[in-house]
């Protein structure tokens, strides 16, 4: 009721316009608002102690056109003899969420709001041309705290917003000016025990002297390096995050009746945590440790044992397990590289069509598997399901070695491997290649920005975790605060990042800037 009255009492033409919804009469109504109270009249209406936002109504009550028109004349830059107008401090200032709310309710506005952020300058000198991004707060808040919008941004999970001109620009100033410097210290730990990991277990132990005592007690040391320093720490830190998880009750359920902590949904996450799990039981089959004792004094430090008879087997699966996980870990280093990310988001999806092809296939195998089992014929390697679905298997992937025609007296067993071989080989696989085809199109058109959404998820994770110190000294590096100029001598607005770029990347003809000369009353 109290909106309803604001909205009809306080009623200006600026909000007429926004109910009819019309462009037209928007731009007639602000044809009347002087230049320095024109972001007042699209921000602000005040009705006693009551005030709405012209704006919000607009994007709220779903009248975009108007809304998109309210948002590109706050972002054109006026000017007139004395000073320059511009809306964007305005804006922020009235609606410090303005990036959230576009993405909730209006995603379609978020182009123009970018847009109007960038100026061009229709001047170009030596093949490039000066470029203005007021982006100060896309970057940092009113108290010069960490902007939460590329986080935003990262949850909208949008790939053409991430790759726009002020998003990339925004992404790339904190990844180079502070992001991949505590990314790679972040790194190191992990890549000097994977390689503490090779040398103790795939290297060292496979050398032509790894029987000879000094090399038996390196292999000792560093593996017990490992246990204490990898294995510790991945110990230590999942503990913390787990009794977290379950003291803030940020569980999920998993087979429905077992409840973990909601962090592992993060791959990541969930690949150190079974990391830790391996390493666990590698310390605990360790044949080393099992060889300690009076009976092997003279020969210890050694892996081969009595005792170390029964864990050495199930000490190497876990071995191998954990390598895989390792590397398979360094696939965040990706990074560093647009192109390279986007090529490991390609497989990643390649791999989910993969798991739809493996699981049909699967199905193919037990029911064609169960159906030739219970056919009495003669051949000896179709004798069972288990290797009647090996030998369907192989002849899908082409290692079988056998030959149709030793089959050719068992017509119906003839049969069924030629119905298998069609429904697996002929149209499962075609069907799997088409599937990837669509895949590859389509993440092709969008690479670019899905490896700007990695990459700005890696950038939001590592400002979490950054000093306040190290972001203050970062800011003021960037130097917001400081006018830049247009051109050569005219010095403009603050609040921005100048850059220079290939003039013809975007040719600019005229001057965004709308100059007014004569009095200088706004």
């Amino acid at each position: 009721r109290m909106l309803t009255r604001v909205i009809n009492e306080g009623s200006t033409i600026v909000m007429k316009a926004i109910n009819a919804n019309s462009v037209p009469q928007l731009q007639k109504a602000l044809a009347c608002a002087p230049r320095a109270s024109r972001t007042g009249w699209l921000l602000k209406v005040e009705v006693g102690t009551q005030s709405i936002s012209p704006l919000m109504w607009a994007i709220e009550s779903g009248r975009l056109e108007a809304a998109r028109a309210i948002i590109q004349d706050l972002l054109v830059i006026r000017a007139d003899r004395e000073k320059y107008y511009y809306g964007v401090e305005d804006l922020f200032g009235r609606h410090d969420d303005i990036i959230k709310r576009l993405i909730q309710d209006a995603p379609l506005l978020l182009p123009p709001l970018f847009e109007g952020l960038v100026w061009r300058s229709r001047v170009a000198s030596g093949g490039m041309r000066r470029v203005n991004y007021y982006v100060k707060h896309l970057i940092i808040t009113a108290d010069e705290g960490i902007s939460d919008t590329l986080s935003w941004l990262v949850l909208a999970k949008d790939p053409k917003i991430m790759a726009h001109d002020v998003m990339v620009l925004v992404s790339d100033t904190l990844w180079n000016g502070m992001v991949c410097r505590q990314f790679i210290y972040s790194k190191i730990w992990f890549i000097a025990s994977l390689l503490l990991f090779m040398m103790s277990q795939a290297i060292v132990p496979k050398s032509d002297s790894a029987d000879e005592m000094h090399m038996r007690v390196l292999v000792f040391v560093m593996r017990l390096a490992m246990y204490l320093v990898t294995m510790c720490r991945l110990i230590y830190s999942h503990t913390k995050f787990c009794i977290r998880a379950y003291r803030e009750q940020d569980t999920m359920k998993c087979f429905r009746c077992i409840r973990l902590p909601s962090y592992l949904r993060d791959p990541r996450d969930s690949g150190g945590f079974l990391l830790m799990l391996l390493l666990v039981m590698m310390c605990t089959h360790e044949p080393m440790f099992h060889c300690i004792g009076p009976e092997n004094e003279e020969e210890f430090p050694t892996g081969t044992c009595e005792a170390a008879d029964g864990v050495v087997w199930w000490y190497s699966v876990f071995c191998m397990v954990a390598m895989a996980i390792h590397w398979l870990l360094l696939i965040d280093l990706s990074v560093f590289s647009t192109g390279l990310s986007a090529f490991v988001l390609i497989i990643k999806q390649v791999l989910s069509e993969m798991t739809r092809f493996l699981t049909t296939l699967v199905w193919l195998l037990l029911t064609f598997g169960s159906a030739i089992s219970v056919l009495e014929h003669p051949y000896f390697e179709m004798r069972d399901i288990p290797n009647t679905a090996i030998a369907l298997f192989s002849i899908t992937v082409r290692l079988y070695e056998d030959d149709y025609r030793n089959m050719m007296f068992e017509p119906a067993l003839l049969a069924a491997v030629f119905m298998f071989v069609t429904a697996s080989a002929v149209v499962l696989l075609n069907l799997l290649i088409a599937q990837i085809n669509c895949s590859y199109v389509y993440i092709y058109q969008d690479m670019v920005g899905f490896a700007r959404l990695n990459r700005a998820d890696v950038i939001c994770e590592t400002l979490e975790k950054s000093r306040e110190v190290t972001w203050v000294n970062f800011v003021k590096t960037l130097k917001l605060n400081e006018p830049l100029e247009f051109n050569e001598g005219d010095v403009g607005l603050a609040g921005g990042i100048q850059i220079l770029e290939p003039a013809g990347l975007h040719p600019t003809t005229e001057d965004s800037i709308q100059r007014f000369g004569g009095s200088c009353a706004p």
